[in-house]
């Protein structure tokens, strides 16, 4: 326990919600008797006896985790543990391990519970934070909700096998055999001094032994292969999954930072954990030979969805996996359209834009795409790539990807252009200031190639970039438009809600909120020299390029990343309940607390539009 400099833990806590609700003196209370703990990388905080009390983290990283160790949260800089410890006593018994060196304050437990009872917003504060944990804490324990297989972004300690069987190089084939037969494992990791420095398997006694007449008397280093693939514990399933597919490998071996070996991943695990997992769907619609079959294996989609959002995984990242799920259906239906229609008359580029092109999809999204041909086609090939157009944007609506109301399909001949005629096109847009040229500016530059070879469409993109880079004009113009709407607040900072239909009373999250950062983003990412696509990379793409603040860019980003939240368990609800998606949210469904950060989020998107009009509308009315 260190000394403390008072001064400098009133100019902390005076930046640190919800301290800043606390008056001079109200903080002054709340300091007395604090002290200061240095807290060493893996040490583990029980909070009992003179401990039980609330901990601010000044610097630093902790983890809070169940008595079996599972995780509940991990919190870092200006965030609090020990709450459960005043409030409740603590009854699941959950323990705080430091992640790295860390510093914290330790409150007087008399001096907090004091002000948790004097300061009515205060206290909501810990007891929103308390219930929040409690929930967490649920979620990991209920796997009613959840399978394992869906825990995508859990580390593989989570799911791997501890318990090793280990042989030395030196030994031989027939006495390492023996044993995997004893321990009934199909793989057996070489190590030297405590080091893996190979694996055999199963696979590797048939093939290097047994198909070349080889005998037992063959040494472990002969046969095993050297330098294996290999993982830490804390990189996730889903990364481990797909390294697995990538390299065509059953074993993976787990190491620690000194390559010692500490676990094994093997497909047989991965299976286990995969009840309705991204992975196992992608590759069961690879094995569909129908565009009906894919349809039928295509109705987990919504189940997929709300088992996503049940194991909390970050919006950003459902947003990806729906994407990585969404591209490989597409590029199927196409690879069953042309054998439908038969072989292309030439190379094509199938182009989506819009959510699918930004990776945040979520349910009920529908079709934006096209078609991008080598070139200019006869009129009998024409009608081929009619036939083609047709056959895939009713196959992705027949497995749940809906037609597009406003007709931006490959099916619509708008949009079936040669690299030229998309150039021209975007060309023609960024010179028109035309209310219809806007409107496809927020749809159409949002561009990825996901059939074909991405160079001409990387082109493309690259020539459009500098084109607007460099056109103020266009800049002004886009600004305007997406400053037309505003964040639902009035005056006195209270929600403007929809005032009449089927969704009286209720905030559109998505057009009122998620589209203005977009529209946002987009901006900005279009005036950068590096085109990115997705929402969180142009603001991040925009702060490094010093067209927006960093303060700035990690503000929308975290609003984007609460308004997803939001919308994705409001879209659940609906879903569950009516079949249909909606991103409608009732504010009365929220906690006083959820409210006020609700109206925080939609005033910093106010403000973005602020600084947004500042920057590129100078010297244009």
């Amino acid at each position: 326990m260190a000394a403390i400099d008072i001064p400098e833990v009133h100019a902390f806590m005076a930046t640190t919600p919800p301290f800043t609700n606390l008056n001079e003196l109200e903080r002054k209370q709340v300091l007395t008797g604090v002290s200061l703990v240095y807290v060493r990388q893996r040490q583990v905080l029980s909070l009992e006896g003179d401990t039980a009390t609330v901990h601010l983290i000044r610097r630093g990283a902790c983890e809070i985790r169940t008595p079996e160790g599972g995780l509940v949260d991990q919190i870092a800089d200006g965030e609090c543990f020990g709450v459960s410890s005043v409030l409740s006593q603590n009854p699941d018994g959950l323990t705080v391990v430091a992640m790295e060196d860390s510093l914290v304050y330790r409150f007087d437990k008399a001096h907090f519970v004091s002000m948790l009872e004097k300061n009515a917003a205060f206290g909501l504060f810990f007891e929103h934070t308390r219930h929040s944990r409690q929930r967490k804490l649920s979620l990991s324990q209920d796997h009613s909700l959840a399978s394992s297989g869906l825990q995508l972004s859990a580390p593989i300690a989570n799911i791997m096998t501890r318990e090793l069987i280990l042989a030395s190089p030196e030994e031989t084939v027939q006495t390492i055999a023996i044993r995997m037969t004893q321990a009934r494992v199909s793989s057996i990791l070489v190590v030297e001094q405590g080091r893996l420095i190979g694996i055999v398997t199963d696979r590797d006694l048939r093939s290097r032994i047994l198909a070349v007449g080889g005998d037992g008397t063959v040494r472990v280093k002969d046969i095993m292969t050297a330098e294996p693939i290999s993982l830490t514990s804390d990189v996730l399933v889903m990364q481990a999954q797909i390294l697995m597919s990538e390299r065509h490998v059953h074993h993976l071996p787990i190491v620690n930072e000194q390559k010692q070996p500490v676990g094994m991943l093997t497909a047989a695990d991965l299976l286990r954990h995969q009840e309705l997992s991204p992975l196992l769907l992608i590759n069961q619609i690879h094995r569909q030979t129908s565009i009906n079959r894919l349809a039928e294996v295509c109705k987990q989609w919504p189940a997929l969805i709300m088992n996503l959002i049940t194991t909390d995984m970050k919006p950003a990242d459902v947003g990806k996996v729906l994407a990585t799920v969404s591209d490989n259906l597409t590029r199927r239906v196409i690879t069953l359209a042309l054998e439908k229609v038969g072989p292309a008359p030439m190379a094509f580029h199938f182009l989506v834009f819009g959510s699918q092109a930004r990776r945040d999809q979520s349910l009920g999204s529908d079709q934006d795409n096209g078609l991008m041909l080598e070139r200019e086609p006869t009129p009998a090939e024409n009608d081929y790539f009619i036939a083609l157009s047709e056959c895939i944007c009713q196959g992705l609506a027949s497995c749940g990807i809906r037609l597009c109301p406003g007709n931006i399909m490959a099916s619509n001949p708008e949009w079936r252009r040669t690299q030229a005629g998309w150039q021209n096109i975007f060309v023609n847009w960024i010179k028109s200031s035309a209310p219809s040229a806007l409107l496809h500016a927020s749809i159409f530059f949002d561009i990825r190639c996901v059939y074909g070879e991405r160079a001409p469409v990387d082109e493309l993109v690259k020539n459009m970039q500098r084109e607007i880079s460099t056109n103020s004009v266009f800049l002004a113009t886009l600004t305007r438009s997406a400053l037309a709407s505003k964040p639902p607040l009035g005056f006195f900072r209270h929600f403007l809600l929809e005032s009449s239909g089927e969704h009286k009373n209720q905030l559109d999250l998505k057009h009122q909120g998620l589209a203005l950062i977009n529209d946002l983003a987009r901006l900005y990412g279009l005036s950068c020299r590096t085109y990115r696509t997705g929402t969180l990379n142009r603001l991040e793409q925009a702060a490094r390029e010093k067209h927006l603040s960093s303060d700035t860019a990690r503000n929308l980003i975290d609003a984007w990343d609460q308004l997803n939240e939001l919308r994705l368990a409001a879209q659940s609800r609906h879903w569950q309940s009516t079949g249909k998606a909606s991103a409608y949210l009732d504010p009365k469904t929220l906690s006083p607390l959820e409210r006020k950060h609700l109206k925080t989020t939609f005033g910093i998107i106010s403000d973005a539009q602020d600084v947004a009009q500042q920057h590129f509308l100078r010297g244009y009315s």
